[in-house]
Formats: C-alpha cells, sequence, structure tokens
C-alpha cells in the first residue's frame, strides 16, 4: 500500500490515487466555494494542510486556513466542536485588544 492516497467518489464511481510521501491533494469544488485538502509527510509525522476558496478553485487562490501536524488538525476541529456547544468560551478566553 502506498503511504499516502486519496479516494473520491460521485457520479462516475470511485477512483483511487496514490502517493507517496510526498502526499497528495484533493480538491473539493462548487460555484459557491472550494475546500482543497492535502497531506505528506515529514519525517514520520503527518502533515495536514485545509484550504478554502470563494469560488471554484483547485489550487491557486485558495486561502490557507490550516496547516500543521494531524493530530493539531484532530485538535482543532474537537474545539470547534467544544465552541459549539458552549463547552468552551472564546470570548472568555480570548486576550483583550490593546
Amino acid at each position: 500500500m502506498a503511504k499516502t492516497y486519496v479516494t473520491c467518489s460521485g457520479m462516475r464511481g470511485e477512483r483511487t490515487a496514490r502517493g507517496g510521501r510526498d502526499g497528495v491533494r484533493a480538491s473539493i469544488q462548487s460555484y459557491d466555494g472550494s475546500v482543497v485538502v492535502s497531506n505528506w509527510y515529514d519525517g514520520d509525522q503527518l502533515k495536514v494542510r485545509v484550504g478554502t476558496s470563494e469560488g471554484s478553485s483547485a489550487y491557486s487562490d485558495c486561502t490557507l486556513d490550516f496547516i500543521g501536524t494531524f493530530d493539531e488538525f484532530k485538535a482543532l476541529l474537537r474545539l470547534s466542536e467544544d465552541i459549539k456547544s458552549g463547552k468552551v468560551s472564546v470570548v472568555r478566553h480570548r486576550k483583550p485588544i490593546k
């Protein structure tokens, strides 16, 4: 099995592509917004990059929204859920603006 791979499915069925340690990239697009996700290995550490675009884009005009380790990305998603559920207050813990 390849070190990284991507699987996608749509109207024409499911497709898989293999990648190496340099990783893979996938863009999920619509006219109203796109998400571009990539992963790769830095040494033995799995890294993740997530970007978004307001239109249909695969690469160039995406805003970098996250880059870090896979564990950091999972922690960010858990934090987001905690904020939504009220377990964590962003306002209460934010540093004062000077």
